[in-house]
């Protein structure tokens, strides 16, 4: 426990950093834009190969990726639907808000830390699913939808985006893999590894530089909404997991506690090339780091499964 404390510490304390070195103007004007475009395009690949390559994917395992997916589909759905009487500005805070886990910087430490080895296996199988949504699934409906409605190749255009995300293709390329038993050669492991290792410190200080302090009352109401969409399908999700899913009781646990792994650290990148307010987008990112620590701690400690 003490490990998974200290790794959330460091992850927290990175968040801090970028807040700080956006509001005392520590770096220059358009680095969070230069440090989403590595994120997306270098580290979080390599991060998505080198988890896929450390990890034994039987096919037979894949229905764990369906839960992943549907865990993240669903409160995307509901935020659609809760969402559509919204001014178009709003809606990107709440579709990119109320679902999507930051499974690798704060659900494995975790896991890693508390959980049996094999039970990293569920958290990266959750995490395959989850990204599909997550790296540009919803970036890509979400242009569609909010676009307008003289595209008359919304869907051609949807596609497009979407197979345009480095991310989202790698899962789909190394799913596919998986399935015909395909392993990645140990030295594409080694080549990516120190690739993979930076993406976490870039993608958390990116989530504190687009961190925003500053909230009038209009934008703290929104806050307080969606963070209450959030945890409220989170909480539906989780004990769903624990009482309907057919797995072990072990399984049932790491995906109960995964499903609140905070907001995606891409949430405020999509909010704001969707046109979003990802200043709150962010502060709602950090917010729900602590909330998601927090009930993550309380279904290890209550689940009796340790």
């Amino acid at each position: 426990m003490e490990t998974a404390l200290l790794s959330v510490t460091s992850f927290a304390t990175i968040i801090m950093l970028g807040i700080a070195a956006s509001r005392l103007d520590l770096i220059s004007k358009g680095a969070d834009k230069l440090i989403s475009t590595i994120v997306f395009k270098l580290t979080l690949p390599a991060t998505i190969i080198h988890a896929f390559g450390s990890t034994e994917v039987l096919p037979s395992m894949l229905a764990i990726a369906l839960v992943g997916f549907a865990c993240a589909a669903i409160p995307y759905v509901i935020a659609l639907l809760v969402t559509r009487h919204m001014p178009q500005q709003d809606r990107p805070l709440f579709l990119f808000g109320a679902g999507g886990m930051n499974i690798g910087c704060f659900a494995l430490p975790f896991i890693q830390a508390i959980f049996p080895a094999s039970s990293v296996v569920t958290a990266c199988l959750i995490d395959a699913g989850n990204s599909i949504v997550v790296t540009g699934g919803s970036f890509a409906l979400t242009k569609a939808l909010l676009g307008g409605e003289d595209d008359p190749h919304r869907l051609r255009t949807m596609l497009k985006r979407l197979f345009s995300s480095i991310p989202f293709d790698c899962y789909i390329l190394l799913v596919a893999l998986a399935l015909a038993g395909i392993r990645i050669p140990g030295v594409v492991i080694e080549f990516v590894e120190p690739i993979a290792n930076a993406n976490p410190f870039l993608s958390l200080f990116m989530l504190g530089l687009m961190t925003s302090t500053h909230v009038n009352a209009r934008k703290l109401n929104r806050l307080f909404e969606v963070l209450a969409l959030r945890v409220g399908t989170c909480f539906v999700l989780s004990l769903a997991a624990w009482f309907l899913l057919p797995f072990d009781t072990l399984t049932r646990c790491v995906i109960a506690t995964v499903i609140w792994a905070p907001m995606s650290a891409l949430a405020p990148l999509y909010t704001l090339w969707c046109g979003g307010d990802h200043g709150l987008s962010g502060l709602a990112g950090t917010i729900s780091i602590a909330i998601g620590i927090t009930a993550m701690l309380v279904i290890i400690t209550c689940s009796g499964v340790l």
